[in-house]
């Protein structure tokens, strides 16, 4: 598994030559790809999450989203577009929206949860995601 930051300067709380920055992680057939992008304020998540160790993955997600969203330009925008998770993968990803939805309770935060008809699991985690953090979720069929 590979970081590979984008527009990343050694602090990642100071942006490089104005306020755009953008890190990203390449995916593999056990974790997602990572998308994050300050200028679209997105955070996207796609591919396959059944990694046997989502605490060092995710823990380090979650510093970079907090980094990303200490300055003024914040995360407006959730894709995710997961195809396969394991539970310790989605018991991280509600955490980290829940940390996200805390630091920014006056900010509406759109999150849209791709799947695909056959989906019917990931549909459920999308649905348990919406009560577990309080905010809504669209769930939205590719």
């Amino acid at each position: 598994m590979s970081f590979t930051p984008l527009l990343t300067g050694e602090n990642c709380r100071e942006p490089i030559s104005g306020s755009m920055r953008t890190f990203a992680i390449e995916g593999n057939g056990e974790s997602p790809e990572v998308f994050l992008d300050e200028k679209r304020m997105l955070f996207e998540i796609s591919g396959n999450s059944t990694l046997k160790d989502t605490n060092w993955f995710y823990s380090n997600l979650l510093k970079w989203m907090i980094a990303f969203n200490s300055g003024e330009s914040r995360t407006r925008t959730v894709n995710i577009r997961l195809q396969r998770m394991n539970d310790s993968s989605a018991k991280w990803l509600t955490h980290i929206l829940r940390k996200l939805i805390y630091f920014m309770p006056e900010e509406t935060i759109e999150i849209n949860w791709y799947t695909t008809s056959g989906s019917r699991r990931l549909a459920e985690r999308a649905k348990l995601l919406e009560e577990e953090t309080g905010y809504r979720v669209n769930r939205l069929t590719q």
